[in-house]
């Protein structure tokens, strides 16, 4: 024996109504955009800067950038500083006549 329960009828027609959404929902999806961080790094690159620490300051030329770690070379050496330990970093402006930045200055000094 059968009989006929509006309630049932109504919840069937929900359920094929949802899935008709989802189904369409699928299908009309845009793909998904990256989000693309606009950073500084360019700006550095191939000049001379002074990087203030959380532990110091380092005055020298940034040779390589990556997502964490800027490569600044320093009195020959190579030095990685991970940019979370940047507090800030200046451009070094040079005169005609003086030496480098590095000139008559220690390049690293702790404080």
């Amino acid at each position: 024996m059968s009989y006929y329960n509006p309630y049932w009828a109504k919840a069937i027609q929900n359920q094929q109504k949802a899935q008709s959404k989802s189904q369409a929902k699928t299908q009309q999806q845009q793909p998904a955009r990256q989000q693309v961080r606009d950073g500084f790094d360019d700006e550095w690159l191939d000049k001379d800067v002074e990087v203030e620490q959380v532990k110091g300051m380092i005055r020298g030329k940034v040779v390589g950038v990556s997502k964490y770690w800027l490569k600044i070379a320093v009195d020959g050496q190579t030095i990685y500083v991970n940019k979370a330990f940047i507090l800030s970093i200046k451009p070094l402006e040079m005169k005609d006549g003086q030496g480098g930045p590095n000139a008559g200055e220690q390049s690293f000094k702790a404080r």
